[in-house]
């Protein structure tokens, strides 16, 4: 073994293995970098359609918006960071509300 490699010294590396039985490198990078950009390009457009509802004050788009949202995430998200992804979609969408907000009333609108 040569010092200062690791574990894969020998050449081996890491393989994952898939769902069906195979072991191997997985997908290309070229594919992977694609299913990325897809990935934000949704969440891009589920937030362009936060952005829409919030100033057109339809409040069942805004609420058809975030019920679609939580129901892609896990498609778009590994399983166990849905949760995640889930509460900074919700942030990111309260802060979008205030600023519509107060873009629209003037910032006396957030004084009680």
């Amino acid at each position: 073994m040569q010092e200062g490699r690791g574990r894969d010294a020998g050449g081996g590396g890491v393989r994952c293995a898939h769902p069906n039985g195979r072991v191997g490198g997985g997908w290309s990078p070229a594919h992977n970098r694609l299913l990325d950009w897809l990935k934000s390009g949704a969440v891009g457009l589920l937030l362009l359609s936060v952005v829409v509802s919030v100033i057109l004050g339809s409040g069942m788009a805004l609420f058809a918006t975030m019920v679609v949202a939580w129901l892609l995430f896990p498609v778009l998200v590994a399983r166990r960071n849905v949760l995640d992804a889930g509460c900074a979609f919700m942030l990111i969408s309260v802060g979008i509300l205030v600023v519509v907000d107060v873009a629209q009333h003037g910032p006396s609108y957030l004084l009680p």
